[in-house]
């Protein structure tokens, strides 16, 4: 019985990246699925494991932490890890963490900002998006085609390391989501290229399924 469990949810792009890391290192956890859509997030005794009530979060020995972020520092600290995805390397990791903190405000913000507009709980209030309204979303989508396109520039992964590491499969989940805003990579050639080899890890690979699914139902019944 593993002694770490792992609260998240499958559509959860940074609760995918957190499992795929555990994979890819050998750390061995209990997976705890929350349904989101019924508030599971919400309750008393999750609350207790993060008082902001996000998700992802864990729970190790009874220790509990939140944010991927801080997650991902901990789990590789206890649990000794050094490998391509978070090496001990103090340079590597401190463009993976520079990427880390990046991410949210340039890449998950503009991508899941247009996906909640557009399929949000508030989605279709006022009678949903029109031309005008979805316009400033198309537009910040654009912009992010261009950064991203100039971060990969360097070495062809999102934290200028010279592999793959968690900061690429963050990335990448958020990107897998962005389908639902039908996102267009084959005009982006350098971003398609890095998309497709970060999907065929099959540690990542194997839970787009389960979130496809749930993409495949929230997009078809609006």
């Amino acid at each position: 019985m593993s002694d770490l469990v792992v609260y998240g949810n499958y559509l959860s792009q940074p609760g995918r990246s957190l499992m795929s890391f555990c994979k890819l290192s050998g750390i061995e956890f209990k997976y705890h699925n929350l349904n989101a859509f019924n508030g599971e997030h919400l309750t008393e005794e999750y609350t207790k494991i993060n008082p902001f009530q996000s998700f992802p979060a864990i729970v190790h020995n009874g220790f509990n932490v939140w944010e991927t972020g801080a997650i991902l520092v901990y789990l590789a600290d206890a649990y000794n890890v050094d490998n391509q995805w978070y090496p001990k390397d103090i340079k590597l990791r401190a463009r993976i963490d520079a990427y880390i903190h990046w991410h949210h405000q340039n890449v998950r913000e503009p991508l899941l900002d247009y996906i909640m507009v557009k399929y949000g709980p508030k989605a279709h209030e006022g009678g949903g998006l029109t031309e005008e309204t979805e316009a400033p979303f198309k537009a910040r989508l654009q912009q992010w085609y261009e950064t991203f396109t100039w971060v990969l520039s360097e070495t062809h992964y999102v934290a200028r390391t010279p592999t793959a590491t968690i900061a690429d499969i963050l990335a990448f989940n958020e990107l897998f989501n962005a389908q639902m805003i039908n996102i267009d990579l084959d005009s982006h050639p350098a971003i398609k290229a890095w998309y497709e080899e970060i999907a065929s890890i099959p540690q990542v690979q194997e839970l787009c399924p389960q979130a496809q699914e749930i993409i495949r139902n929230l997009t078809s019944s609006h």
